[in-house]
Formats: C-alpha cells, structure tokens, sequence
C-alpha cells in the first residue's frame, strides 16, 4: 500500500474504545438500520477482515486518564454489524488479550466474556493497580478485592497463560500465593511489580512464574529477585530498575541465547545487589539482534569495549546527564567493526540539553553505519545534523546511503532552517531520472523540529509523490 504525503500536525493514533464508551456502543439493529452490513468492507475476505481486526489490539499504555475508561475494542468491533459480530466472536485469539487498568466492578463481567470468547487461545494478561502516590484521585478502596474476584477467574486457565504483566500496588493478594508449581505450562513472558507485599509473598509468587521451562521473556521491575530466574533459557531482558555496567555485563554472560536487552545503567544504581559474578574480559552474544541502553551519569565505553555482538541489527543509546568528553562513538565504532555486523536500526537520544553537533554526527561516521536504514535523533537539534543528513552523490564517503526511515527530534536545538530542511528530504526521494546507484528511497520521515519559516510547504508540490509519509510536528514555535 503506498504511502502518502500529509504536511499536518502528526497526533497519536487512537484505539477504537477512545472513541466509544460502555453507554455508546450502538446495538445491532441500529448498526443494520444504518446501513454497515452493506458497507463495501464487507466484501473483503473473511481472513483479511479478521486480520485488520487484530491490528486494533494495541499496548495501550500504563494507566488512562479517565477512570472510566475500559478497553474494549473487541467489544466495539463485535457491535458494528451482524457480519463483523460473527467475524469477531470466531476468532478467539481477538479476545485472547486482556488489559484490566485499575481493577473494577466492570472488568470482572468483561474478564468472563474474554475467557469464554478466547476459548482455548492463549492468554496474554496486564493488570495495572493504581499508584496511590500518583493518582490519589483515582484510587479506590475495592481494589484489592476486585483484584481477588478477577484472579479467582483467571487461575483455574492458567494453563493458558502465556504473558503475564503485573503491577501490584495494593497487599497482597493471597489469590496467587497458591498457584500450583508446575501449572503455568505455557508461560513465555513474565513482568513483576510486588514492591507492595512482603519479601516472603512475593518471592512465591516469583518462584510459581519463573520457575517454567517454557519461560523466554522476563520484565524485571522494581523490587524484583533474581533467585528463581532461569537466565541460561531467556532470550529476551528488560530491567527496568538502575544497574551498574557490571551488573549489566554479569546478565549478559548468563544469557548466552538472549536476542533481545533493554538496560537502565546508572553510576548511582538502585537496583545494586546482584548474584553475577563473571571473569570474562570480553563477552560474545552470537545471538543478540536488539539492545537498548539507557544511561545515566555513566560512561558506556568500558561495556561497549568488552562486547562483540555478530548479528547486531538493532541499537538504542539513550543519554541523560552525559558525562563530558565520553569516547564511546569511537568505542561503538570498535564494537561494530569487531562483530561485523549489519546495523539496520540506530537510535541516539540525549535529554541533557548539550548541544554538541559532532559528538552526535560522530556516531554515524562508522563505514558499519552505511547498512542503517532506519535513524532516530532525538538530540539538541542543528542545520549541520541536517547538512550531514543530505545526501550527495558527488561526495566521496556517501554517508548512510541506505536510509528508508528517519526521525528527527529535537530536544532543545536551534531553529532549523525550511530550505535546509527540504534540501535533505528532496535528496533522499526518488526521481524520474534516478540513476541505478541512487541510493535507497526515503519512505518515512517523522519530523518534530523547530522551523524558521513555515509560509511555504516543506515539499514543493510537484515532489509530493506517493513515495512517501511525512509527519511534522512544529515545536514550541512562533515565527514567521
């Protein structure tokens, strides 16, 4: 499907139940009497309806604003028209995922609809209770015991939970404490808050999810305990909670067939005790394709130098207080020629507002970089990233010539320039009479920039093809 030029304001896609509430959902036979079983979709096949309705089920985020608010898109989807309502409810994977944010009367009604609509699918579970500290407005007293009634429904099929996504903030809820030990057969994903109950509780109810031979996937949080975690089979971490580089480095030298790493690193961690005592110098990862470092106050060089990673595809550095004068670019050059690598993803951000252009350029001066085609920048933005960004064939080191996506943030940057601006965007599209050796075809670019001129589109009209999709947003902006 083409994509096609919008020089609008971007805003955040919406699911289906923002739009309907519980009391608007319209019946069938208003939903008849105007027309939907007619309607043109309803000529696609069956299949492919199904799909596109799948698409509607989304990370909806942590909490919603509105305390009222319920996630119910297959819910919505089912009440649209005769046609779709069979559609829906043959399809048990549609009902297969449950969001339940802020446990309350109206969920446990809606968790016995999806379990019986899910059938025999495997269930993927998020249970969000409120945070006293943050939304005092919104707390109730039935929490935890609405929370009680939803797992009494939810445990006798937890031989079908297959991710579990867990933010307790109330006390224990003794529920889970007896869950059998061998129960949980086909659970890959497992993500734990318990910093609300006792050391005792929480640690059986970690014993009772982690202990699984299918389990892949862990989400440390806050409060987490690494005494039952089977870190030889997990191919996928995240930790939440700040952790020293070593610490770091001890997780990876676990997890020999981890392809996935998400790490919060800090010089001043909260998450400080840990079990990992590693002698390796240097570690190898054959199999790790994705790894996202957020960083505070601390100096990513010694954990890049001690890294070879061959099948690196994918890489997120986020910055916040970044130490001065850190050689990390050149040691991430290093990494990336020692794994030979093919990096198709590179993500830089950095909310330390130091506007230093060449350290940022500099991250992208690696020969491995050319094989990038999707970059991030969320950065003190300037016109000389954007110059670096153009592409020029008369050039000799042909700079990141592959590039299909780009995102461009600015954090607290300087205005950049319209003719600047386009000039870039213009050399990365296609033409009539582009040359074999052009270099890949811009087909995205997310802009949230600050311009100095807005009078005139970004792209001249006869540019506005169908190659690609460009969303601007202008940032804190009042010129002219």
């Amino acid at each position: 499907m083409p994509h096609h030029i919008t020089n609008t304001l971007w805003k955040r896609s919406c699911g289906v139940s923002r739009w309907f509430s519980c009391g608007n959902i319209p019946s069938l036979e208003a939903s008849e009497s105007l027309g939907f079983s007619n309607a043109p979709v309803n000529k696609l096949p069956v299949e492919l309806l199904g799909e596109i309705f799948s698409w509607t089920l989304d990370d909806w985020g942590l909490m919603s604003d509105e305390q009222s608010n319920l996630i119910l898109e297959p819910l919505t989807i089912s009440h649209v028209c005769g046609h779709w309502r069979s559609i829906s409810i043959s399809i048990p994977q549609l009902w297969a995922t449950l969001w339940i944010d802020r446990p309350r009367a109206a969920h446990v009604s809606m968790v016995e609809l999806w379990i019986e609509r899910s059938c025999n699918s495997p269930l993927s579970i998020n249970l969000r209770q409120t945070d006293p500290k943050s939304c005092l407005s919104l707390t109730t007293s039935a929490e935890h015991e609405l929370t009680d009634n939803i797992f009494a429904l939810l445990v006798p099929h937890i031989h079908r939970w297959h991710t579990v996504d867990l933010v307790f903030r109330t006390d224990v809820q003794k529920s889970l404490l007896s869950l059998p030990a061998d129960a949980a057969v086909a659970l890959e994903h497992v993500a734990l808050h318990t910093a609300s109950w006792d050391k005792t509780s929480a640690e059986s109810l970690q014993s009772a999810l982690y202990l699984r031979p299918s389990l892949r996937s862990v989400h440390f949080m806050p409060a987490s305990n690494q005494q039952h975690v089977p870190w030889k089979q997990l191919t996928q971490i995240e930790a939440e909670p700040e952790c020293t580089l070593e610490t770091c480095l001890g997780i990876l030298a676990a997890c020999p067939a981890l392809s996935s790493a998400r790490f919060t690193c800090s010089a001043d961690p909260d998450w400080a005790h840990t079990p990992f005592n590693h002698t390796e110098q240097y570690l190898t990862l054959p199999d790790l394709v994705d790894v996202s470092i957020k960083a505070s106050r601390v100096d990513l060089t010694p954990f890049l130098n001690r890294l070879t990673l061959p099948a690196l595809r994918s890489l997120t550095l986020q910055y916040c207080h970044v130490p001065r004068a850190m050689p990390d670019h050149q040691s991430l050059h290093s990494l990336l020629e020692r794994s030979s690598c093919a990096l198709e993803a590179f993500a830089l951000h950095e909310t330390a507002r130091m506007r230093d252009d060449d350290r940022q350029i500099s991250y992208l001066q690696s020969p491995r970089m050319a094989s990038l085609t999707d970059l991030e920048l969320h950065v003190d933005m300037t016109e000389r990233i954007v110059n670096f960004l153009t592409y020029s064939a008369n050039d000799e080191d042909h700079w990141l010539p592959n590039l299909t996506e780009i995102t461009l943030r600015d954090y607290r940057g300087e205005h950049i320039s319209d003719d600047v601006l386009t000039r870039m965007l213009l050399s990365r599209l296609a033409s009539v009479d582009s040359a074999p050796s052009s270099p890949a075809f811009l087909r995205s670019a997310d802009l949230h920039l600050r311009l100095t001129s807005h009078a005139r589109p970004v792209l001249p009209a006869e540019r506005c093809t169908d190659s690609l999709e460009l969303r601007l947003e202008l940032l804190n902006c009042f010129c002219q």
